[in-house]
C-alpha cells in the first residue's frame, strides 16, 4: 500500500522515553520535586601565537610570509548547574538548602543524572549516567505567579568535576 503522502512519509528510527530519565542527590540529600536541570561544564582553553619570526613553519603566502606558530594551553574545568524546583509535597527546602549549602561538606555530596532509552524499539539499551562531584549551592531564587498556587525555585550550583559512565 503507499502512503498518502509519498514525499512526508516518516521512517521510525527508534524510541526512547523520557519518563526513564532521573536524578538523585548524593549523600541522602532530598531532592525534592525537580521540574528542570541544566548543566554546563567548560574547560578554559587558551590561544597562543609565538612571534618569532624564525620559527614560523608552512607554506607562505602571497606576500611571502609563512604562517605563525600557534599552540593551545589548557586550563582548569568549571562547572555550573541549574535545578528548578516546586516548593512544597516533599522534603523540606531548608534541608536541600543546608545540605548542599554547607561547603564543609562538599567532599560527601553529589549529583547523579541518569538517561536511559535508545534506539530500540522497546525503549532499552543504552544509558548516560552523570555524576557531578563537589556540588555546592551558590544562589537560590524564588517566584511564585498570581495566576498559580506553584512556589517555583531555582537552585545555582558550582560544581568540581563531571564524570560520565
Amino acid at each position: 500500500m503507499a502512503s498518502v503522502f509519498t514525499e512526508a512519509a516518516p521512517q521510525l528510527k527508534g524510541v526512547w522515553s523520557s519518563n526513564r530519565a532521573g536524578l538523585t542527590g548524593g549523600g541522602g540529600l532530598p531532592l525534592g520535586v525537580v521540574t528542570n536541570v541544566s548543566i554546563n561544564f567548560n574547560q578554559q582553553i587558551s590561544r597562543m601565537f609565538d612571534l618569532n619570526t624564525e620559527g614560523r613553519t608552512g607554506a607562505a603566502n602571497a606576500a611571502g610570509v609563512k604562517k605563525a606558530n600557534m599552540y593551545y594551553i589548557g586550563g582548569r574545568a568549571e562547572g555550573q548547574a541549574t535545578f528548578g524546583r516546586l516548593i512544597g509535597p516533599g522534603p523540606s527546602g531548608c534541608s536541600f538548602y543546608t545540605g548542599y549549602g554547607d561547603i564543609c561538606a562538599i567532599g560527601t555530596n553529589s549529583l547523579v543524572l541518569t538517561f536511559k532509552g535508545s534506539g530500540n524499539m522497546d525503549c532499552s539499551g543504552q544509558s548516560s549516567k552523570y555524576t557531578l562531584t563537589g556540588p555546592i549551592l551558590v544562589g537560590v531564587g524564588i517566584t511564585q505567579n498570581a495566576q498559580d498556587t506553584m512556589i517555583n525555585e531555582n537552585a545555582q550550583f558550582m560544581f568540581a568535576d563531571m564524570e560520565c559512565e
